[in-house]
């Protein structure tokens, strides 16, 4: 019976440890009801280069919400954009400039590329939003 509680106790604490909570983007600012809506969820170790999470939705309003569940507690970075053309990748133009609405989470801006991590970051402990504006 003691053996049985304390195994209980374990499994439960594990549990805790590997929390999973539903994380909310609100994404503002598309122009057109074009393409998709893309929005990549990264932890630091992989950001711009291998999202942890990740999410594609026909664009039909001007503001929509995109859902990711079971998003594991942790400190993360987002960013979104509208493919407008359907070519599943961010269209840019000279000097690598996006030629496609396009944002980052805190609607952090770049200076000649994109936004660091610590720019973009936000912790999820929990249910979260989080709310970004595309240009």
């Amino acid at each position: 019976m003691k053996t049985t509680l304390i195994l209980t106790a374990l499994l439960l604490a594990a549990g805790t440890l590997s929390a999973q909570h539903k994380l909310t983007v609100t994404v503002s600012g598309m122009n057109n009801m074009k393409g998709h809506l893309l929005v990549a969820v990264y932890d630091e170790a992989g950001f711009l280069k291998k999202y942890t999470y990740g999410k594609m939705v026909g664009v039909d309003a001007e503001t929509m919400q995109v859902v990711i569940d079971s998003v594991a507690t942790g400190v993360y970075a987002i960013s979104a954009f509208q493919d407008e053309n359907g070519n599943n990748r961010l269209d840019t133009g000279a000097f690598g400039i996006p030629t496609e609405p396009c944002a980052f989470s805190n609607n952090a801006k770049g200076h000649y590329g994109p936004p660091k991590f610590d720019d973009c970051a936000f912790k999820v402990e929990g249910d979260t939003e989080v709310k970004i504006m595309l240009e």
